[in-house]
This record gives structure tokens, C-alpha cells and sequence, in this order.
């Protein structure tokens, strides 16, 4: 093994910004470091003189699940990955200044999963089965000022198969601690709507809900500054207020602004409200809010309206995970992805099937993504969904998770999801549930009713439901349907959307949920006609995951998805499924496949083929080709190589080897792509795209030798390493003349000099049963992927260096990247 650290080596600075130990009225506080952790629920560790040093250290977000290791007995079965989950505890030791004494302390917890039970000092302070919401607690009682407090967690996971897919176990998503005066607004309690602004006036509604929690009469001032998309103050403005000893009360007040910057998916303005309480001069309490100026409308006939214009929804659903690095993600993991998903075209995702972080629909906010925000997997019926043996056999296990907690805990936790969410300008709808079986039930229009109820009574944005069924006779209940303002139809065929917009000509209609243009096989896998006929990577002879494999027809399902409703102008858009693989529901596949294959982008974020497909449908404007497959098959010469091409143009000629194999039109209205049957000769394989006679994009693959250097590609190398901030290293190999390698599956070594870590490594193979925690990765079809997080130095400017480098002797330079 030849060690060759030039190869490719990435050098990136960072720095420590925002620790600030000055101490203002009200503070919020990353807790996200220094915490103790070990897998068991452990007896009276909530005790704060419990010995916790022989315990892990960790920080936040945590978890320990995608730790591994791959397991047929790991409860949690194919729809878990096949990795562990339980129970587990964390704790952390801090302090409160003593000068703080007299002020209000909140601890925060976007998520927890699941069944968190929380104490400080000993004190329980509450439980919260569902693991994706988001909670707090008022700890001022318990609080020991000036000395050591102890916070302690215990979560339960234990119950398996627990989800339909895979949760993840720990404290994974960021911890906040919050410090007020007396005199505060409630967590959550202002709300900012838009909803009525145009190009000539912009109308802020707002309302802030304030709290005294002193023993006397407060009079007081609300101040309210308002932002632009620069930063600079537009506006402020001042009001007088007043409060009796202990009491609560809702504020209401409305900012008008000329000519306001519109928001909408290309231009995605921000403004900045700035929340000040006074007592006579002094600030006592601050906080600030994003918003957007926008108008949305929801018609029966041109669906989904932004700004007064018809906005085709393009979009794709998402779980909350983050591939290699499980359900702990950071703000950069949603960014990549969002920056990733607009290059396809993609302008909405739908948060499938939870509440997902404040992190992601910040970036949503900040990147002009709309946002379908869902709620529920389950009502009060258990799910049993298919899942494949490994024979191939489709078979049903439960799952235990949420139906046995619906009735309880339903009411609140939608409630704090409304009103943690509410403030988010990129959320146009809300979701209340997903294949709800009760939606086929008279049962279910109370409970749609309800939960239609709570959306409403704290924000104005339209519910939905996606519902299943209308493809296969299992129609639901029409007026629990009724109860919703928009009907979410999930896996429809044309003909559906056409029946149900005749008999139901009133009817507001979005696809929730439909299938993608993706056959179901990982990121540069092709099987020639002489190969494998029966289009399936795993030796399975059972006839129900051979019947799924032929259903799926290569991309034709999804293909037919998007031509059913692309040129019906009452459907407001579609969501595929999904925008990228996912750990868990590996349908229809089973051991050893640890994760679903669906996305036009697989776990790691590389882009498979059927990406090209909907860049060519949702960027009509973009000036593109692509083909497909690779062209390395060698032992198949003169075998017959089934070419796909996806293009913007209407035309495309394609030429091996410099000689022409002929035009063929294209017409992007028919949703189509074009296709040759190419007898295989090595050499290059190019595609020539026209628009009205011009060339407007080429594209060429070319047969490739065996890999000699490595590309690295990484689109920041700057971070601030207090905002938990991340960077993604995309690996590719080429030979000596610099061609991709699509076959290459050389084990790749990693290392990381100076203060950061590699906290995951992928490559988009959902067979590997590799860890994704390692310093190596054996390269998939060409590509794999290292993800390093820095390490934290006060203020101090701090350099690290990463080395790439293959385990062959016979691998040479021949490239290299840095920063």
C-alpha cells in the first residue's frame, strides 16, 4: 500500500464566533456540548451526585444507533437497517452564574428519540413519548444558582420493529438553554403572517404573547424593529402594555411596509423581526424572527398560487435522516441537501412523515423551499407494512409506533408542532397524516375534523392528509376527505386525477405522495439484457420480489407520475418518493440490503441517472443532456447496451466512436425520454442535444482504465466551528487520463490532521454493511464520500489537513484538490 498524501488533500481554516460570555436580559445557549452517555437506562442516574466518569463523552446531535454494528438479529429489522436501538442516558453537568438568580431557566429539546423522560437535580420534570417533537421545561425552581446542576435524559427505543423506517436513538437534534427575565414572551409565542402582502404593500400581522411571572403589576413597552433581506432597520415602532402580577396575555399589532421585497422559491427574502420588551428604558427581554412577504392561494382550477402566479409544485418527499451520519444531522447535512434538490428542479419537499428540525425548515426559509410539514404516520390504528424475507417473500410485521399513543399525547403534540413551525415562511401546507387506514373509516371524520381544528385555531395555512388506495378500488371515506381543504391523494394514475376532478369539480387536489422515476437498484447499477433478465441485484426466486422488480418498468412509473398531472393545471404538484435513499424499508429486498433505493439521489447524495429525468422536466430552461449507462462492459462486445438519454432539447443524436447512430425528436411535453440500442464497442459513447437547429448541450462517456488518481470535490471549506458546522468531501475516481472510473470499487483511506474528525464516511451501496464511523470506505460505482466535523478551540484560528489515498501499490498520483 503506497501511501500518497499530495494526491488529494484538502486544507480549510475555521474559527470559534458567538461564544460570548456577556450576559443579557435573555440568552439562548447551545447545549449541545460536554454531555455523559452510555447505552442503558441506568438506575438513579438522575441523582446529581451519581459517578458518571467512566461514561462516554459526547456531544449533540447524538446517535448511537448508526454506530452499528449490521445485525439479522438487530430487532429492528429490514424496516431499522438492521441496526441496534434501546435504551440509553445521558447526562450534563453546568452552571448558572449566581448572578442570574432571579431569572427564568428553560431547557429546549428539538427532538429526542423517544419516550424522553427528563430530571434536573433529581427533579423529573416530564415525559415525551414521540420522538420528533419539540419540548421544554421551566427548571427555575430547581435550579442551584452558582453551583453544579445536573440535566439528566433517559430514552427508550426498545420496542422493535418500531417504525415503518429508520428513527435513530438518542439526543439527536440540538439542545438549547434559555434564560429570561421574569417578563418574557413565551417559547413559541409570537406568531408573523404575511399572507395578505403584494408587490405594492407588504402587511406584517403579528402577535406576541407575554408573560408575567412577578407578583406585581408590570407596565411595560413592546418595541418591534423590522429588517430587510440586507439588514438594514426599515421600520420600529412602540407600544404601551400592561400586565397584572402573574398574568398572560396575547398582544395583536400590524406592520405595513411599501414595495416589500416578495418571497417566493427563486428570490427567497428574508425580513428579520426584532421583539424588544422595556421597562421604561431598559430592554428586558429580546428576540428576533424570520419572515417572508408572500401571498398563497389554493384554487380548484390553477392550483397552487404564489405572488398572483401558478407555481407547479415540484417536489419530493424526504425522511429526517442524513444517511451516513443516521438521524444526528446537522445544518450543513440539510443545506447540501436542499442546495442538491434545487439543481434537479425540485422547489417543495413534504416532511415525511414527522416533524423534522427547526435547522431544516430554517434552510428551507433561508433557500426559498416550500414546505408541506406533516405530522403523523399513524391515528389510532396500528400499521402492519409489507416488508420482503429473505426468500423474497412479502410478508406483514407490525410496527409499534404511535398508534397506541394517538389518543393521549395527539392534541399536544400537533399543537406544538403548529406553534413551534407557525413562524416558517416556507411552509405552504400542513399535514395531518399520511395512508391513514381510518380515512376509509366513518372513524375518521371526527378525527380529521379534530386535528383540521387545531391547525387552524393557530395559523391560517391549509391542511391535508395523504391517502392511498384510489389506484387499486380501496376508495375513503368521502367526507372525511371533505374535511380537508386540500385533498392529498397519494399513488394515483392519470385516470384517478381525472375521475376525481369530474366528480368532485370543487375539489382542491396536490399528490402527496407518487412514485419516482428510479428503478429499484443503487446509484451506476445496470444489468444488460445478457446479464440478468430479471433486473435484480440480490439472487432472490421468489415470485412477490419478481413482480415487484417488472412492475417497476425502469422509470416509466415515475415518468407516468409526473405526465398525469404535469399539464393539469388544477393539480397543484406532485411529491415523489423519495428525493434521496433512506436507511430502512428496503422493499423489495431484504437481507443484506440495509436501505431503500427509491430517490433519484442515493444515500450519500450522488446523483443517479434518474436525477436527469426531472432536471429535463422541472428546469425546462436549462440547456441539458444525459446518457446512460456507463461504458465499461467489457467480456459483453457486440452484446446489445439499452441507452437512455434525458434532454431539454428536441432533438438528440448519438454517435459512438464518432460515428452516427442517429437523431431522434424529443418533445419535453410528452414526458419522455429517448432511448437506442447500441451494440457495445469500447470507446466513447456521445450525445449531442439541439433546440430549433442549435446545439444548446453535449454530454460523452467514455470508456475508462483502471483508477489511478482521485478527485476530491467539496463545495465549503470554511466553517464556523460553533454553529456545528460540517463539510462534505465527495470522492471520484479517474484513470490516468482523467475519466471517471463508474466500475471502480477500490477501498479508500482516510485522515484528518489537526483539530477535526471524521464522523462519517458512505458510498451510496445500499449492500454495505461497512461502518459508517471509520477512517476507509471502499469506493461504489467510482464514488464514495468522508464527512468531517472540526473540533472546538476558543477563538483561536485553527488549520487541518485531510489525506485520501487508495490501498493499491499500483495507484499513482495524477490529481488533487485543496482549498
Amino acid at each position: 500500500m503506497v501511501k500518497l498524501p499530495c494526491l488529494a488533500l484538502i486544507t480549510a481554516l475555521f474559527f470559534l464566533s458567538g461564544c460570548s460570555t456577556h450576559y443579557t436580559p435573555s440568552e439562548v445557549h447551545s447545549f449541545d456540548f460536554g454531555w455523559k452517555f452510555i447505552k442503558e437506562s441506568v438506575e438513579n442516574a438522575e441523582t446529581p451526585g451519581f459517578d458518571d466518569e467512566d461514561w462516554q463523552e459526547v456531544d449533540l446531535p447524538h446517535d448511537w444507533s448508526i454506530e452499528g454494528p449490521f445485525s439479522r438479529d438487530n430487532p429492528a429489522y429490514s424496516r431499522g437497517a438492521w441496526l441496534p436501538a434501546g435504551k440509553c442516558t445521558y447526562r450534563k453537568t453546568f452552571r448558572v452564574p449566581s448572578e442570574k438568580k432571579g431569572q427564568r431557566v428553560v431547557i429546549y429539546f428539538d427532538g429526542a428519540y423517544r419516550n424522553s423522560e427528563v430530571w434536573i437535580n433529581g427533579v423529573f420534570l416530564g415525559k415525551r413519548p414521540y420522538g420528533y417533537v419539540a419540548f421544554h421545561y421551566d427548571m427555575t425552581d430547581h435550579i442551584r444558582f452558582g453551583e453544579d446542576n445536573v440535566l439528566t435524559v433517559k430514552l427508550d427505543n426498545s420496542e422493535q420493529p418500531g417504525s415503518r423506517w429508520y428513527t435513530g436513538t438518542g439526543i439527536y437534534r440540538s439542545v438549547k438553554l434559555i434564560t429570561t427575565n421574569k417578563l418574557y414572551v413565551r417559547v413559541w409565542g409570537s406568531y408573523l403572517s404575511t399572507n395578505e402582502s403584494d408587490a405594492d404593500q407588504g402587511i406584517l400581522k403579528v402577535e406576541t404573547e407575554v408573560k408575567n411571572d412577578y407578583p406585581v403589576d408590570k407596565d411595560f413597552s413592546i418595541r418591534y424593529s423590522l429588517f430587510d433581506p440586507e439588514g438594514n432597520v426599515i421600520l420600529t415602532e412602540e407600544e404601551k402594555a400592561h400586565l397584572s402580577g402573574n398574568e398572560h396575555k396575547v398582544f395583536n399589532k400590524n406592520i405595513t411596509i411599501a414595495h416589500p421585497q416578495l418571497r417566493d422559491t427563486e428570490r427567497p427574502n428574508l425580513y428579520e423581526l426584532k421583539t424588544e420588551l422595556l421597562t421604561g428604558d431598559q430592554i428586558v427581554y429580546t428576540e428576533a424572527n424570520t419572515t417572508g412577504f408572500r401571498s398563497m392561494q389554493y384554487d380548484v382550477d390553477n392550483g397552487f398560487v404564489l405572488n398572483g402566479k401558478a407555481v407547479k409544485l415540484k417536489g419530493v418527499c424526504l425522511h429526517h435522516a442524513g444517511g451516513p451520519l443516521g438521524s444526528a444531522i446537522y445544518k450543513r447535512t440539510t443545506s447540501r441537501q436542499l442546495e442538491i434538490l434545487k439543481e434537479m428542479g425540485c422547489n417543495a419537499v413534504r416532511t415525511a412523515h414527522n416533524q423534522f428540525s427547526q435547522a431544516f425548515l430554517d434552510e428551507c426559509d433561508r433557500m426559498g423551499m416550500l414546505v408541506m410539514n406533516e405530522a403523523f404516520d399513524e391515528w389510532e390504528d396500528l400499521k402492519s407494512p409489507a416488508t420482503f424475507t429473505e426468500e423474497g417473500e412479502k410478508v406483514r410485521i407490525p410496527v409499534k409506533f404511535y398508534s397506541h399513543l394517538f389518543k393521549e399525547h395527539s392534541d399536544r403534540d400537533l399543537t406544538d408542532m403548529v406553534l413551534r413551525d407557525r413562524n416558517h415562511p416556507s411552509i405552504f401546507m400542513w399535514s395531518i397524516g399520511n395512508e391513514i387506514d381510518q380515512m376509509r373509516e366513518e372513524d375518521g371524520l371526527p378525527i380529521a375534523k379534530r386535528l383540521r381544528d387545531i391547525v387552524h385555531r393557530y395559523d391560517y395555512r391549509p391542511v391535508t392528509c395523504g391517502v392511498n388506495g384510489y389506484s387499486w378500488g380501496e376508495f375513503p371515506n368521502e367526507e372525511a376527505v371533505s374535511a380537508l381543504d386540500v385533498a392529498g391523494y397519494n399513488y394515483v394514475t392519470e385516470q384517478n386525477v381525472l375521475d376525481q376532478k369530474a366528480e368532485f369539480p370543487e375539489r382542491k387536489m396536490i399528490v402527496t405522495e407518487c412514485s419516482s422515476a428510479v428503478p429499484f437498484r443503487a446509484r451506476g447499477e445496470f444489468y444488460l439484457p445478457a446479464q440478468n433478465p430479471n433486473n435484480t441485484t440480490l439472487p432472490y426466486e421468489h415470485q412477490d420480489t419478481k413482480k415487484t422488480l417488472d412492475n417497476r418498468n425502469e422509470y416509466e412509473a415515475g415518468m407516468a407520475a409526473w405526465r398525469a398531472i404535469a399539464h393539469k393545471p388544477y393539480v397543484m404538484g406532485q411529491f415523489i418518493w423519495t428525493g434521496f435513499d433512506y436507511l430502512g424499508e428496503v422493499i423489495p429486498y431484504s437481507w443484506p440490503a440495509r436501505s431503500a433505493s427509491f430517490g433519484p439521489l442515493d444515500l450519500c447524495g450522488f446523483r443517479k441517472d434518474a436525477f436527469y429525468f426531472y432536471q429535463a422536466q422541472w428546469s425546462p430552461g436549462l440547456d441539458m443532456v444525459h446518457v446512460s449507462p456507463h461504458w465499461n462492459w467489457e467480456g459483453y462486445e457486440g452484446s446489445i447496451v439499452p441507452v437512455t438519454v434525458f434532454t431539454t432539447g428536441d432533438e438528440v443524436e448519438l454517435f459512438l466512436n464518432g460515428i452516427s447512430l442517429g437523431a431522434k425528436k424529443h418533445d419535453l411535453a410528452r414526458v419522455e425520454a429517448l432511448y437506442w440500442d447500441v451494440k457495445y464497442t469500447s470507446g466513447e459513447l456521445k450525445a449531442v442535444a439541439k433546440r430549433d437547429g442549435r446545439v444548446i448541450a453535449e454530454k460523452s462517456i467514455i470508456t475508462a482504465g483502471a483508477p489511478k488518481s482521485i478527485e476530491l470535490k467539496t463545495r465549503r471549506t470554511v466553517m464556523q466551528a460553533n454553529s456545528q458546522d460540517v463539510i462534505y468531501v465527495e470522492i471520484t475516481l479517474l484513470d490516468e487520463k482523467g475519466n471517471f472510473v463508474p466500475t471502480a470499487d477500490n477501498l479508500v483511506y482516510f485522515e484528518v490532521t489537526g483539530p477535526a474528525t471524521i464522523i462519517g464516511v458512505g458510498n451510496g451501496n445500499n449492500l454495505s454493511h461497512e461502518p459508517f464511523q471509520a477512517n476507509y470506505r471502499k469506493a461504489f460505482n467510482g464514488k464514495c464520500m468522508a464527512i468531517i466535523k472540526p473540533a472546538l478551540f476558543n477563538r483561536i484560528l485553527k488549520r487541518w489537513t485531510f489525506v485520501c489515498y487508495l490501498g493499491e501499490d499500483s495507484f499513482h498520483p495524477g490529481s488533487f484538490f485543496h482549498r
